[in-house]
């Protein structure tokens, strides 16, 4: 009995833990400074503030500014600015140009794959001015993504990716699968970033799988399911994976279209990641029996990247072994980076004034993390251009 009490308490007092967290980072939309906006749109602070008063735009004081428009705000705002201002258009798909779907995994726990996938998603989406259409997938039972962006999605009965794989819903009259799949993506505070969770009942997939595989056509084929019911809807979908080979992190590598393999710079994390790729052509195996047609591209991306000797000598040896795959810019270690992500955020969801420490660190970081997400940006355009 007292192991029960004790194991009860310690489910009530995380809940709680939890429940204070995510009540103290509330999330909003991210905020953009006059210097901020005008540097989006590219056009000078003076041309910025002619149009913000014709437009009759009611920029406000929030957080700390004195001038600030909501993400939002800013893509209403440039929607209307006259034709020859818009820099860029908002990107639309041709037929012939499929929707991307990235696969960051590793069986190597800890090498940043959900601080990427978020990172990345949150960048595609906000920092280019094409406004790429992004959706999120947790295939992760612990469901660390879903805490940057749909925190709230148990306490508000949202469906899961576990729960449309079990097909644990029914559908309401006239509903068809495609749209509930697509209504499960939940809006972000980023206008076109969307999510599809993971909740914590996700962790029993695995048992699932197991229990129903003769009853599947194809196991490894029931995410791809629901990509194929949004591919229309989203330009770029990025899938994060649990740290190991499970049938969902299967379900992720046949509904993915391209793979980013993160790894950190260190030989423990670069030995196991090689013994990972060793068992690979075992993984494709299946993958290609079940019926994939291959993928667009393969990507390592070094992450947790600190500048010493060291490690510039094991990038001179990644480099030597893997050149044709790694990206040549390392998702670099940085304290922003780390700050919000225990703020459950990325650097590209804070504006400056929230960031509480040295603005340069997050600025800096910023950077890094533009050109880490550039590089995808390329590859993904690269694909379109064939």
């Amino acid at each position: 009995m007292k192991t029960t009490e004790e194991i009860n308490q310690l489910k009530e007092r995380a809940d709680q833990y939890i429940s204070n967290r995510n009540a103290f980072y509330q999330k909003d939309e991210r905020l953009y400074t006059r210097q901020e906006a005008a540097d989006y749109l590219k056009i000078s602070n003076k041309t910025l503030d002619v149009h913000v008063k014709a437009l009759g735009f009611d920029v406000k004081a929030r957080e700390g500014m004195q001038w600030s428009m909501s993400i939002s705000e800013l893509y209403d705002f440039e929607s209307k600015l006259p034709a020859n201002l818009r820099k860029h258009e908002k990107f639309e798909r041709q037929p012939g140009q499929k929707c991307q779907v990235i696969m960051m995994q590793n069986q190597k726990g800890g090498v940043g794959k959900t601080v990427t996938s978020a990172t990345v998603a949150s960048c595609l989406s906000a920092e280019f001015p094409e406004q790429l259409r992004v959706g999120l997938i947790d295939l992760d039972g612990q469901s660390t993504l879903s805490m940057y962006y749909a925190v709230n999605a148990h306490r508000d009965g949202e469906f899961s990716v576990g729960d449309i794989v079990r097909g644990n819903y029914e559908l309401d009259e006239g509903e068809t699968y495609d749209q509930l799949v697509k209504d499960a993506f939940l809006q972000t505070t980023i206008p076109n970033l969307r999510i599809l969770p993971a909740l914590q009942s996700d962790r029993s997939l695995e048992s699932w799988f197991h229990l129903n595989l003769s009853k599947l056509d194809n196991p490894y084929g029931q995410v791809k399911k629901i990509v194929d019911a949004v591919e229309d809807d989203f330009d770029v979908i990025i899938i994060d994976t649990p740290p190991s080979l499970s049938f969902m992190t299967y379900n992720g590598y046949f509904a993915a279209t391209s793979v980013v393999f993160p790894l950190a710079a260190n030989e423990n994390d670069i030995d196991a990641t090689c013994n990972y790729f060793a068992n690979l052509p075992d993984v494709w195996a299946l993958l290609e029996g079940a019926g994939h047609q291959g993928y667009d591209f393969m990507r390592l991306l070094v992450t947790n990247y600190r500048q010493t000797t060291s490690n510039t000598a094991l990038m001179n040896q990644l480099t030597r072994t893997f050149s044709e795959w790694l990206y040549s810019t390392q998702f670099k270690h940085s304290e922003a980076v780390q700050l919000c992500t225990s703020m459950m955020s990325t650097v590209f969801d804070l504006t400056a004034s929230e960031y509480p420490k040295t603005k340069k660190t997050l600025s800096d970081a910023r950077v890094n993390a533009y050109e880490v997400a550039s590089q995808v940006y390329r590859d993904v355009y690269n694909v379109w251009d064939k």
